[in-house]
């Protein structure tokens, strides 16, 4: 007997191979925002430590060169945290998408399941009735033989 694959196992198989696929994306960038999260909150305290530092020169009184090198340093700091939010904010929306492709491959992961599961028992009804045809007519067969009728 050739084996043979029904679709609905097929549609099955391929929703639990894209379920895989988003989990595995979908933990990427956890440990991605995670990443960005550390690094903003790196940078904040080096902007915190920083601003006080200048602020310690400013009262004991500074150069106007190391302030202006100070304050572009800080300004390139608050850049740099502001697009270290907006990935944190971009990672987020993307992660929420993820989530929802995964609820929607999971759901359709379920319906095949379902039907592959309903078709799996009209198969196994339809061979029983076969072979209930094939027994009843190869004892009618046998009966005929003998000469004898039911």
């Amino acid at each position: 007997m050739i084996y043979k694959k029904n679709f609905f196992s097929v549609l099955e198989e391929i929703e639990i191979k894209k379920i895989e696929k988003e989990i595995i994306n979908i933990k990427n960038l956890y440990l991605k925002k995670k990443q960005n999260t550390e690094q903003m909150k790196l940078l904040i305290n080096y902007q915190k430590e920083y601003s006080k530092k200048i602020y310690n020169k400013m009262t004991s009184g500074i150069c106007i060169h190391k302030w202006k090198n100070y304050n572009n340093f800080i300004k390139i700091l608050e850049t740099i945290i502001e697009d270290n939010v907006n990935r944190i904010k971009k990672n987020k929306k993307i992660i929420e998408d993820n989530l929802k492709k995964l609820s929607k491959n999971q759901m359709k992961q379920n319906v095949w399941k379902h039907l592959n599961i309903k078709y799996k028992k009209e198969i196994f009804k339809t061979k029983k009735i076969q072979q209930e045809i094939i027994d009843d007519s190869y004892i009618q067969l046998k009966f005929f033989k003998k000469g004898q009728v039911l």
